[in-house]
């Protein structure tokens, strides 16, 4: 028999074993819609190597899964459907879930909260035992990390969709996974050579040269056999745990993670936490190493050791290497570097670029782009917010952030980041940039402009005595006052004339000015403005007095009123106390909306129901004024029920221990 009929045969063994090591329900069992992972069709014949399963959670759910322990299942990946339930987990149930995520998964494995508007997962990626923990903004974000489960939940979950799955994901992953370069293993280049495997994974390994990336190998199976793009990438995948290629998806969390968080790693670390070694292989090549009695200056070294040890060939050591350099170094060169190591793989930077903000401001970036006559597309993320912008020869053309659109967006970008990383992609396009997103305006137009709104925004805020975090309250007859003004012409401070859609947002603006929330958490809230408009509105407001700046605070009102209610209970008890509380509140306000706004709770402890206040949009110098009077009825109540120069001395005591 020849070699590479030899290695076909090793490969369909340990398929055979992997399968047979699964010992899975084929099909979805019983009323508790538990769906479980079927046997591979012979068509796709390596999925059979990943199981994955899907509970929908319900009360007897940890039973199900103390089933699975007792039975040694081991997993790929365990989906928890909570599209019926969302997030409201109790902190006892995550925890439990922490623990069967750690007997049930496999190394890589994960553990996937999963509902409409986003996921979370656990991840078995962390080198030192523990788990990883990721949010995703959108459930369809699980596509690059996990094409195969990502697929595996829209055919097990209600209410995903497929279609959307290339829509999401975090920009530096879809990065690290595009310029990502398979590398094939000795089986791999067996299947290669003697053309064993069905049409569609054959086409893919075929493209496989070591040297070419995932996006080039995508496109080119796309454009050669009209395969769509997340096929080849779920066999991309399959390949993977099939030992065909090297690690590919298992490295994208743990790159993108040293490098959101500036995160140094070393080699050896970096193999364990792909899956290539394991934490025992790692500790025996590091004994080899201080047996030949290499110093720490070579400890570069290891990468050689893991090539002799057969773990990796030279090719995966050079693409390992070059991971470490461009994710874990930042353009440094590290300790565990080689000595005479290459530089950057060229391919991987060639058709993209990334960075941070901070090295290089939002104007640096765009106007570098704009230079070099840049074509494609940019995305910077900071934490929630994601803004994409199409160049065409060095113009952009298109912006989306969030809920910002066309110069809005861009002029937001230009006035408020200063964090981020970004990620430039060589021809790039999106297909969330619509006619609704076009920038008519030039770079150097909108650069002067937000320049301009800067200057606006610091000379405004420098005149509010707490800055950004100052409290603005509006007036009680804010809407009827409003009404009235904006039938009239206005003007912003900068002499600007509002429009009537401007008049609209306003209206919407103050519904945010509730006397609780600060400046920044009001321009965090209203997502429909950039930053220098909303400023503006606030000052305008002020302005024309229809919103004031807070002077005062209802929590130490609150909090005089709690420790003197606590202080009385220690005297007459507990029961008499909330008596007092009760009788005090309905004399005061009665069934009046005003009574709602306050609460009792079993230990006598007083509060304030702030959901309430907003809804009804009552000012906080109202609320004060309620409280103010419930407090007084409280006091009186308590003179007659006990000595009155017991009840005079423990107000005085109070409020001098809180001036």
């Amino acid at each position: 028999m020849s070699e590479p009929q030899d290695s076909a045969g090793k490969i369909r063994q340990a398929r055979e074993r992997r399968g047979s090591a699964q010992g899975l329900p084929d099909a979805t069992t019983g009323p508790n819609n538990v769906n479980v992972s079927a046997k591979a069709s012979q068509e796709n014949i390596y999925a059979s190597s990943l199981t994955f399963l899907t509970f929908s959670y319900r009360e007897n759910l940890f039973g199900q899964l103390d089933k699975l322990v007792e039975q040694g299942k081991l997993l790929d990946g365990l989906i928890i459907d909570l599209m019926q339930t969302g997030y409201s987990l109790p902190l006892d149930a995550l925890v439990k879930f922490t623990v069967f995520a750690k007997k049930l998964l496999k190394p890589q494995g994960v553990l996937l909260f999963i509902k409409g508007d986003g996921a979370i997962t656990l991840t078995k990626d962390d080198p030192a035992g523990g788990l990883t923990f990721n949010v995703y903004d959108s459930p369809f974000g699980i596509f690059t990390r996990y094409p195969l489960l990502a697929d595996y939940a829209c055919a097990t979950v209600s209410g995903i969709d497929r279609r959307r799955l290339k829509g999401g994901g975090s920009t530096l992953a879809n990065h690290i996974l595009s310029t990502s370069i398979p590398v094939l293993t000795v089986d791999g280049k067996s299947a290669r050579a003697d053309y064993s495997l069905p049409a569609p994974q054959n086409w893919v390994v075929q493209l496989i040269d070591d040297y070419s990336t995932v996006e080039s190998i995508v496109r080119n199976v796309e454009a050669r056999h009209h395969l769509p793009s997340d096929e080849s990438l779920r066999i991309l995948q399959e390949l993977e745990a099939a030992k065909l290629i090297y690690p590919v998806f298992s490295r994208i969390q743990f790159l993108s993670n040293c490098y959101h968080n500036r995160k140094a790693f070393r080699l050896g670390r970096y193999m364990v936490a792909c899956g290539i070694i394991n934490e025992q292989q790692l500790q025996e090549l590091l004994e080899k190493q201080q047996e030949a009695g290499w110093g720490k200056g070579q400890r570069s070294f290891i990468g050689l050791m893991a090539v002799r040890a057969g773990y990796i060939n030279s090719r995966e050591l050079e693409v390992l290497l070059d991971d470490q350099y461009l994710y874990g170094g930042y353009h440094k060169r590290t300790e565990d570097e080689a000595p005479g190591a290459r530089s950057v793989n060229v391919e991987t930077m060639r058709d993209s670029m990334i960075g941070s903000l901070g090295a290089i401001d939002t104007a640096g970036l765009l106007q570098s782009l704009a230079t070099a006559k840049k074509t494609g597309l940019l995305t910077v993320e900071n934490r929630d917010k994601t803004i994409v912008v199409a160049f065409a020869g060095g113009k952009p053309t298109h912006a989306k952030l969030n809920k910002l659109y066309g110069y809005n967006a861009m002029v937001e970008f230009l006035t408020t980041w200063a964090e981020g990383i970004f990620v430039f992609r060589d021809k790039g396009v999106s297909q969330e940039l619509d006619a609704g997103c076009s920038l008519t305006h030039t770079l150097e137009r909108m650069l002067l402009d937000s320049a301009l709104y800067q200057d606006q925004i610091v000379q405004i805020i420098n005149q509010f005595p707490q800055g950004r975090e100052s409290i603005f309250e509006r007036v009680w007859n804010f809407e009827t006052l409003w009404l009235q003004l904006s039938q009239q012409p206005l003007r912003f401070m900068d002499e600007s004339q509002l429009k009537v859609e401007d008049k609209e947002k306003i209206a919407r603006l103050a519904g945010l000015i509730d006397g609780l929330s600060t400046l920044d958490e009001v321009i965090r809230g209203f997502d429909e403005w950039p930053t220098h408009m909303v400023v503006k509105s606030m000052f305008l407001l002020i302005d024309l007095k229809l919103a004031n700046i807070q002077q005062s605070s209802l929590f130490r009102p609150l909090t005089i009123f709690e420790k003197i209610a606590q202080e009385m209970q220690e005297i007459i008890g507990k029961e008499d106390n909330k008596a007092l509380l009760y009788s005090s509140l309905h004399y005061v306000h009665g069934d009046s909306p005003a009574k709602g706004r306050f609460h009792i709770d079993h230990e006598g402890r007083i509060s304030v129901n702030l959901s309430q206040m907003k809804r009804a949009g009552v000012p906080v110098s109202a609320v004060l004024l309620e409280l103010r009077r419930w407090m007084e009825a409280y006091l009186a109540y308590g003179r007659r029920q006990m000595d009155p120069a017991l009840v005079d001395q423990i107000v005085a005591r109070v409020i001098n221990s809180n001036s």
